[in-house]
């Protein structure tokens, strides 16, 4: 049981204010997601202009909109008349209380509408997506699945206008997966966006002169039950202060409970929402006559003015956590004068030496010296709340049906001149105002004004599994002929074994023959690549090494086709394809991506590196050479399990890019499994392009461990969606270990709380030491001594080492070491270079090293704890390692220096009879396969790459990618 007197620390902490006021309307401007706790004397205050909203943000109907309009300059005034007002709604969430916000709703608008496909099911995207644009402002439908971010820089779709996120399907890691790497990246444009500004903005004071640009920077997400739940369930990685984000989480059904059964829940200046909540269980409701739940009382305290309900208390603990991830006023060089026994943890802490210097505390602990006074950084108050409210998987899937408003009628210009109104007033006649003609004769807007344009619309209904399929044809939502009125579009999103000939869909849809139906399955779409540039880029280097880059797995037709009598009303969904809503309704085709061309590549391969298929072929024939065979065989015949694979799924730092994932990588060892280091946004679906859905079940199923080096987003985004594919099919008996320290261990076990992952199978080994997680310090792993179901953990792993290393607080490198064997293999994540690494894998087989700057980026290294080209490769010295693999670049892929591997054997540690070891190094690639046994083999293509690569540049081929 979740105790309250927790919950009254954690709401102290959070938002004391909280303890001491009554429920009451809320006022936008003290909006948070904790929302509805706020006195009703604030809302005596008059708004300043630095507090007003924008008018892009949204309005959440309500019952309570009938109110008072609040005080605006000038007076208020009726949306209807042109000119905007402010609305407010309850503040109590609840199934007549949708959500808290307050908007000016200006007059609809003529301009450009269209929905645009831009994801379908494939390997490389999982989830179908479609993006809503209005020329001011873009909102996302669909399933936020892993690989749509980068689907979108490949679509070359903007993010930096997206205002709203409207989640489609259930709460699940399938929905969501790419949801936060979406919200970093979208938060960091608009950030870069707010400080461009402020720096013109600057500039303009300096002279004198007023401001001219202001940016509103904030992100509105709608989705089922859960969805504030999973955000909260990221605070120990995620913080960004430039963007508010606001959680719409929609917990009872709109429409019960309530006589106006044809308003939308959601309504802002542009469009109009229904959200439609499918479940395969009753949503909670109230009935009338029924009383409400139990009150819990947060505290025995006097100020203690009301209680809550249990599940309201709980939900507002969450959005109080969520609020703190996104506008939290923390701020990171601000320390603070604090006794040693107060200080909590995780926090660094620092003294002042008798210079007045500041400097780390490496003093006795807390129980010798409780007094002692030190100098803290307090972590961002999300980061304190160690347990969230429980809650259980949502059995919901959310469906919308969205109209644009109403658009007036064409002005009569004729009309109006015969009235005598003069040409100046044309404008007051289509704002709604009333103006005088001839003789003073009061002429009104419909006596020169057209009969309104009706707004049109489209609905996306998501189905992840078949007993959703009932529930979906009862609801009232689709024979209300206002709701439906213009609506000629339905886009189908369909999990895998469900079809528009399921249990009456087929009826669904032929009754309503008139409405075209766009379905998007991975059955009827095919899995086509979706990233074209990386998927030309493999096929370019498989023409150079066959052995080391395979070709990517796709399939140009669909698995599944739709029946002959649903042919003509339903068609499969094709990226880009563009469903215009105004001025004039109509289907585009022009903006379609066709399937990828696979001879394209070849063709750029041909006339415009000419050069490289020589180079490729003069590798070939010094590696058909008996004498480079005998030299190969004879260096490396010490070294031990020469077939065990790597295959970087990931190259890339900071953010999925064009041409490179973020941070992967696959280990497959004979007779000792698959191992992931590291495992980014949607690694499940590069292995999926890489060796097809079959190919990787079998790798997926003969997984034994993933190590998660640090939790920046970058290097973990993937774990969810592998482990939940594991779970289907691996073997029942069987367990997988997760290596990473008790942080990201925390995530995941709260993360079981919104998906069953079988948490009684996973064995989450934690790394850790005694005191702080200081760099250098040696990191043990800490296996539980039961499962969660009281089994015994019992695994087969080999020997786990790791150590703490420069990057960010509990960042780790780790050194597996297989028994019987002898294999040794070295794993950095992120860092800058580390000693104690270094000793902790001497002799190592294999080092994979993140290299993310050049040389002649070493400052930018230290700054950002990450390593450079020779740093990275001094650690392979110090460790003697055999094989060095270079990873994590900052760019698309390096210019492939020359590396002076003779001077790394001279410098490296000796086998102990003063014989030299060889050294190879390479660089890794998205999708490349390299056994260990065939580096120099892989070494001899390496002018023909480089060629390539430089070419490439020269084109303007490389798409950057920061840090």
């Amino acid at each position: 049981m979740y105790a309250a007197a927790k919950r009254v620390r954690v709401l102290s902490i959070l938002q004391p204010e909280r303890l001491h006021v009554q429920p009451a309307l809320a006022y936008c401007d003290e909006y948070s997601s904790a929302r509805c706790f706020r006195s009703l004397a604030r809302l005596e205050a008059k708004p300043t202009p630095q507090t007003r909203r924008s008018s892009a943000d949204p309005v959440f109907r309500s019952p309570f909109r009938h109110l008072t309009p609040w005080p605006v300059r000038n007076g208020p005034r009726n949306r209807f008349t042109g000119t905007p007002r402010y609305i407010l709604v309850p503040a109590v969430v609840g199934p007549k209380h949708p959500h808290p916000a307050i908007t000016r709703l200006p007059p609809p608008s003529g301009m450009l509408c269209y929905v645009q496909i831009v994801s379908t099911p494939t390997a490389d995207t999982p989830g179908a997506c479609l993006m809503l644009h209005f020329d001011n402002r873009r909102y996302l439908f669909g399933r936020m699945a892993e690989g749509t971010q980068r689907n979108m820089v490949q679509r070359k779709v903007s993010l930096a206008k997206i205002h709203d996120i409207f989640l489609t399907g259930g709460i699940d890691w399938d929905a969501t997966g790419g949801l936060l790497g979406m919200i970093l990246t979208i938060a960091d444009l608009k950030a870069a966006s707010i400080a461009d500004v402020e720096s013109i903005n600057e500039k303009l004071r300096s002279q004198g002169k007023k401001d001219n640009k202001s940016v509103t920077a904030h992100l509105n997400i709608h989705g089922g039950r859960n969805l504030v739940h999973l955000l909260a369930t990221a605070r120990r990685f995620i913080l960004r202060k430039a963007m508010p984000v606001h959680p719409r989480e929609l917990r009872h059904d709109p429409r019960a409970g309530t006589d106006k059964k044809d308003e939308p829940d959601y309504e802002d200046e542009n469009i109009r929402v229904w959200s439609i909540p499918l479940s395969r269980e009753k949503l909670a409701t109230r009935p009338s006559g029924q009383s409400a739940p139990k009150k819990r009382k947060l505290s025995d305290s006097s100020d203690a003015e009301e209680g809550l309900n249990t599940e309201e208390a709980d939900q507002n603990i969450r959005e109080a956590v969520v609020k703190d991830m996104f506008a939290s006023k923390w701020k990171l060089d601000t320390l603070r004068e604090l006794r040693l026994a107060d200080v909590q943890m995780p926090a660094k802490i620092f003294v002042r030496n008798e210079k007045g210097h500041i400097e780390p505390y490496e003093g006795p602990p807390p129980s010798v010296a409780p007094d002692t006074k030190v100098l803290v950084r307090l972590p961002w108050p999300a980061a304190q709340i160690e347990q969230l409210p429980p809650t259980t998987p949502s059995r919901q899937s959310m469906c919308y049906i969205v109209k644009c408003h109403s658009r007036r009628g064409k002005f009569d210009v004729q009309a109006a001149t015969k009235l005598g109104v003069a040409k100046p007033d044309f404008k007051k006649l289509t704002a709604g105002e009333t103006v005088s003609g001839k003789d003073g004769f009061a002429v009104t807007p419909d006596m020169v004004l057209g009969a309104p344009i009706e707004g049109q619309g489209f609905a996306v209904i998501d189905l992840p599994s078949q007993d959703l399929i009932t529930d979906l044809l009862n609801r009232p939502e689709w024979s209300n002929a206002e709701i439906m009125k213009g609506i000629n579009t339905v886009y189908w999103i369909l999990s895998n074994g469900i079809s528009l000939e399921s249990q009456g869909l087929d009826e669904f849809v032929k009754s309503r023959s008139s409405i075209k139906h766009i379905v998007l399955s991975g059955a009827v779409c095919p899995n086509v690549p979706a990233l074209e540039s990386p998927a030309g880029q493999l096929i370019k280097m498989n023409c150079i090494d066959r052995d080391r880059f395979p070709l990517p797995v796709f399939d140009m037709n669909p698995t599944s086709t739709l029946g002959k009598e649903l042919q003509s009303v339903a068609e499969p969904g094709r990226p880009g394809l563009k469903f215009q809503l105004a001025p004039k309704v109509t289907v585009l085709t022009d903006a379609i991506v066709p399937p990828m061309d696979t001879k394209k590549p070849l063709w750029e391969l041909g006339s415009f590196s000419p050069q490289v298929p020589g180079l490729a072929d003069a590798a070939r024939k010094a590696i058909s050479d008996p004498a480079f065979g005998a030299e190969v065989e004879k260096s490396q015949q010490d070294l031990p399990c020469p077939q065990t694979e790597i295959i970087p799924l990931g190259t890339g730092s900071a953010m999925p890019s064009k041409y490179r994932n973020v941070s992967a990588t696959l280990i497959r060892v004979p007779g000792w499994g698959s191992y992931l280091l590291d495992c980014g946004e949607n690694t499940l679906g590069q292995l999926r392009r890489a060796f097809g859905h079959q190919g990787a079940d079998e790798i997926v199923r003969d997984l034994r461990a993933i190590y998660i080096s640090h939790v920046h987003a970058d290097h973990h985004l993937g774990t969810i969606s592998i482990m939940a594919r594991w779970r289907e099919v691996a073997p029942e008996n069987t367990k997988l270990a997760l290596i990473a320290t008790s942080k990201y261990q925390d995530f995941v076990r709260e993360f079981h709380e919104v998906q069953e992952l079988s948490p009684e199978r996973i064995v989450p080994i934690t790394l850790r030491c005694a005191g702080r997680p200081l760099p250098g310090r040696h990191a043990e792993p800490i296996m539980p001594e039961t499962n969660i179901d009281g089994s015994q953990p019992a695994i087969q792993l080999p020997r786990i080492e790791a150590c703490f290393v420069d990057h960010c607080y509990e960042a780790t490198a780790a050194v597996l070491t297989f028994p019987d064997t002898g294999l040794k293999i070295a794993y950095s994540g992120d860092c800058r270079p580390s000693r104690a690494f270094a000793e902790l894998g001497r002799g190592a087989h294999l080092l994979v090293h993140e290299c993310t700057f050049e040389d002649e980026l070493a400052g930018d290294a230290a700054a950002k704890k990450h390593s450079t080209l020779s740093e990275a490769l001094d650690v392979g010295r110090q460790m003697g390692a055999r094989r060095i693999l270079l990873t994590h670049f900052s760019q698309r892929y390096p210019k492939l220096p020359v590396v002076d591997e003779e001077a790394l054997s001279r410098n490296s540690a000796s086998d102990g009879a003063g014989k030299r070891q060889d050294v190879d190094v390479l660089f890794a690639f998205d999708m490349m396969r390299v056994r260990l046994g065939e580096f120099k083999q892989a070494k001899q293509f390496l002018p023909a790459l480089r060629e390539l690569l430089n070419v490439e540049e020269r084109m303007g081929g490389d798409d950057g990618g920061d840090v």
